[in-house]
């Protein structure tokens, strides 16, 4: 039985030898190893992505509990004290903020790949049996097409797995944008909504009774009833006077609500949160305004009254 066993055996080899069925096998291997070498770089690559999807969603969920707390109501807040002093833009509207989908493995590509490895996949039985009913000429004709056409497929396999990485690379440099985005954006809104609170509000306060101080000392010097007084806030009778400063403060603090009503309806994160797409500009655009939103607080600090800090 041996011996039988490995006559067997021996003509199996040859026959594989003469048809191409060892060069067959091999393709079929390398298929069989790509294919689970991509499905594990696939999978690295989308668990990757997710968890950056997970960190973006999160502040996805901040930008949204912070808008509704506190910005709108501050920078609203600011727009009618401001209202006093002169005319005032609305605030303006904002688009709703979307979390991004998590994505998933791609099982319909795993499946047409498993599809054509099961198909190119002979077993020892098929092949006797093809050399059998094809003659060992005919079964070497049809292993030779067959690896033929293997090695342009896997030559295309190869390609497709390249595309597929490339293109999971993008994706994910595509979140960490939007992410860089939305943490610049955090950042915009929380400095805007503490510095309109704790420091533009309270020094208005102070102008605003600054100016009331004023009107009643026109009142006492006209020797006029101090009641029924309608207090008014003219800047332009405080212009290039000794109260200038009051006059810059104010001015740059209309500035400041500028700013702050560009960065709260900025077009870029509508973008972002609609998931349209990104592009590194962007991110320019929004460390451009965080940039210029300091700059603008550092001129409104020039004519504090008192020292404030956030």
């Amino acid at each position: 039985m041996g011996l039988l066993s490995s006559a067997l055996d021996w003509c199996a080899d040859k026959v594989q030898t003469v048809t191409g069925e060892k060069e067959r096998r091999e393709l079929v291997q390398q298929f069989k190893d790509m294919y689970d070498d991509f499905k594990f770089m696939v999978k690295q690559k989308v668990e990757e992505i997710n968890e950056k999807i997970k960190e973006f969603n999160s502040l996805v969920q901040k930008i949204n509990l912070f808008r509704q707390k506190q910005i709108e109501p501050e920078i609203t807040c600011l727009g009618g004290f401001l209202g006093k002093f002169g005319n005032i833009k609305a605030i303006g509207s904002y688009a709703e903020e979307r979390e991004k989908y998590e994505i998933a493995l791609p099982e319909q590509q795993y499946e047409t790949i498993e599809d054509y490895i099961f198909e190119i996949d002979w077993s020892q039985g098929e092949v006797f049996s093809n050399t059998f009913f094809l003659t060992p000429v005919g079964m070497t004709m049809k292993t030779k097409h067959q690896n033929l056409s293997m090695r342009e497929q896997l030559n295309n396999f190869r390609l497709e797995i390249d595309e597929t990485l490339s293109q999971l690379g993008i994706k994910k440099e595509e979140i960490e944008q939007n992410t860089r985005i939305a943490e610049l954006y955090i950042f915009c809104v929380e400095f805007i909504a503490n510095y309109i609170a704790k420091v533009i509000l309270p020094e208005l306060d102070i102008v605003e009774a600054f100016f009331q101080t004023l009107c009643l000392k026109n009142e006492i010097l006209a020797e006029r009833a101090l009641t029924n007084i309608k207090f008014k806030n003219n800047l332009e009778i405080i212009q290039d006077t000794q109260y200038q400063k009051n006059f810059l403060f104010v001015r740059n603090a209309f500035m400041f609500y500028v700013i702050a009503c560009k960065i709260y309806t900025t077009p870029i994160l509508t973008k972002l949160l609609n998931s349209e797409v990104i592009v590194a500009e962007d991110i320019k655009i929004m460390e451009e305004n965080k940039k210029v939103l300091l700059g603008q607080k550092d001129n409104v600090d020039k004519y504090l009254m008192f020292n404030r800090s956030i």
